[in-house]
């Protein structure tokens, strides 16, 4: 056939669109489109294997497997210290046994933890190789040929004014503790990883890690041992740390090419200080910083040039520790610049922020997305007041993300100043009602022509007369091609008929709108499964997030 002459660069193009079924039939064509398939499934194999694919094997028998090539992708020098120094006898060790292609050299991406749980997966699967140490030599064989052979970091040379995805993760915590509503580790039980210094055949590969997510205080010696050999993480999610504030703190200090902090402690009540002073020393270097505003003062930004910042978050926690004096003096202080910011998110009472427009006059000219979320309901003369402020300076944003006000018109108060919005999205309105759902087709009016994504994040119930009215209003000011981001709690076939004439007339995007009813339709049935009374009520309340805990901790209990 003629297209299987396409060079390999073609067919690597081609490939890079389809889905992964598809790419998994072209596998089986020949050798060539073999090898391009598989160096695009290869990219991240866990991935693959946490697929849902039909009649296939479950995701703990696929990784199994694509450890088990990993091992026969071993050198014969590593094979054979396996065999005669540690007597680690298996198929897959012997020199012999080489799959179809090199599979290492196609990978992007490693997660520690979960090569180092893959790995006892496989080796409890073999049922003939037993003991800890085995566990941990194959594993740091593993990492480090997967290091070597990929070439994950291709000495790239990294642009500082731009985050860098990090493709070298390490995360640590307990999801057995999280499920039973430990939020923090006072005793300092184990994580889900062993410490780096039992490690000592992958020191080298540990110290090119870009990504240490902490979901829970660990040991002060976990960190002493990442920071004796860790000096290029990239990106640092902590999750409490408030009985680690000096371990982190260090560890901070010592990474030189940090480019993104996320800071929040359990404990809502404490200042992290230690911390606080090391995120300060960095603060001039990093392009993304996420922090709980009061146990990281906001004092830190005082005086500091902080252009390289791309993203800030900021979020106020219930058990507020900033005053309002705090917010004014961050909003206002002249001696701090954010030259090059694009996207801000803040995150607390409304009365905090009557200075808004004194700092996004500041960084109107880079802002590009915006997302304010109230904690508690807030006066509708606050909040209008407040909206005025941000139209002042909103003619760049692209994307806007709002609790919804009580009322619709508080929205029309900003929204014709956003002439460059393309994607607009309400939140949930913090306990406070609201009339989205009567006056649904009025916002529609005042939508700008750019606008490409309107989204809710709560289920609407609105009839198909308002549904109608609302895409005839935007139809008749000019949008185009507009995708919706919610679902409707009663949608009828009437509803399915207005929505498919407005695909026709191009108000609505046909992409989206085939992907979309199919979603919808999958939302009543839900729906009607948690109103139908011969369901239990462990049925109707089913919680499918702890579910997907409980299945791993049940793997790792199979697992020894």
């Amino acid at each position: 056939m003629i297209i299987q002459q396409f060079s390999p660069e073609l067919l690597t193009e081609i490939f890079g669109n389809l889905y992964i079924n598809d790419l998994l039939v072209c596998a089986l064509v020949n050798r060539k489109w073999s090898a391009n398939a598989m160096r695009i499934l290869w990219k991240c194999p866990i991935q693959l294997a946490t697929f849902p694919l039909k009649n296939t094997k479950s995701p703990q028998e696929k990784l199994c497997s694509i450890i088990s090539t990993i091992v026969k992708c071993l050198s014969i020098e590593v094979k054979n210290k396996l065999r005669n120094v540690y007597g680690i006898i298996i198929d897959e060790t012997k020199n012999e046994s080489v799959p179809m292609f090199d599979y290492c050299l196609f990978m992007e991406k490693l997660n520690f933890v979960i090569m180092f749980k893959a790995t006892l997966f496989w080796l409890n699967s073999l049922g003939c190789v037993t003991g800890l140490i085995y566990h941990h030599i194959i594993f740091q064989e593993i990492c480090n040929l997967v290091i070597i052979k990929s070439n994950i970091l291709n000495n790239q040379q990294r642009d500082t004014n731009k985050m860098t995805e990090a493709k070298i993760v390490l995360s640590a915590y307990n999801p057995k503790q999280m499920l039973e509503g430990e939020i923090c580790n006072r005793n300092y039980k184990e994580s889900d990883f062993p410490l780096p210094s039992h490690l000592p055949l992958m020191t080298q590969t540990l110290s090119r890690l870009e990504r240490v997510t902490l979901n829970t205080c660990i040991q002060p010696r976990f960190i002493y041992d990442l920071n004796n050999i860790c000096r290029n993480v990239l990106d640092i999610s902590i999750h409490c740390g408030c009985n680690d504030d000096q371990h982190l703190a260090d560890f901070i200090n010592n990474q030189e090419k940090l480019q993104k902090i996320v800071l929040f402690s359990f404990k809502s009540d404490i200042r992290l200080e230690k911390i606080s002073k090391a995120i300060k020393n960095k603060l001039e270097q990093l392009l993304s910083l996420n922090i709980s505003a009061g146990q990281v003062p906001l004092e830190i930004f005082n005086n500091k040039q902080c252009n390289q910042l791309i993203e800030l978050h900021l979020v106020d926690c219930d058990q507020s520790l900033t005053k309002l004096s705090d917010w004014n003096q961050f909003l206002c202080c002249n001696d701090t610049s954010f030259k090059n910011l694009k996207k801000l998110e803040l995150q607390c009472n409304i009365k905090n922020l009557e200075k808004i427009g004194t700092f996004l006059q500041k960084v109107s000219s880079s802002l590009r997305k915006l997302i304010l979320i109230r904690n508690n309901p807030e006066d509708q003369i606050l909040i209008d007041k407040f909206y005025k402020n941000v139209a002042k300076y909103s003619s760049n944003l692209i994307q806007l993300d709002l609790t919804i006000p009580e009322f619709i018109e508080s929205l029309i108060i900003i929204l014709p100043s956003c002439k460059k919005l393309e994607y607009l999205n309400l939140r949930d309105p913090c306990n406070q009602p609201n009339d989205l759902n009567e006056r649904f087709p009025l916002i529609g009016k005042y939508f700008p022509l750019s606008l490409k994504k309107f989204g809710v994040e709560f289920d609407l119930n609105v009839s198909k007369e308002k549904i109608e009215e609302f895409l005839n209003n935007c139809f008749n000011i000019g949008i185009r091609k507009l995708s919706l981001g919610f679902y409707f709690m009663d949608f009828t076939l009437d509803h399915e008929i207005i929505m498919r004439r407005h695909v026709q007339l191009g108000t609505l995007s046909s992409e989206f709108y085939e992907y979309w009813i199919k979603e919808q339709k999958e939302v009543i049935i839900e729906g009607n499964m948690i109103y139908d009374e011969n369901l239990t009520v462990q049925d109707k309340e089913k919680d499918y997030w702890f579910d997907f805990i409980r299945e791993c901790i049940g793997l790792n209990n199979l697992s020894g």
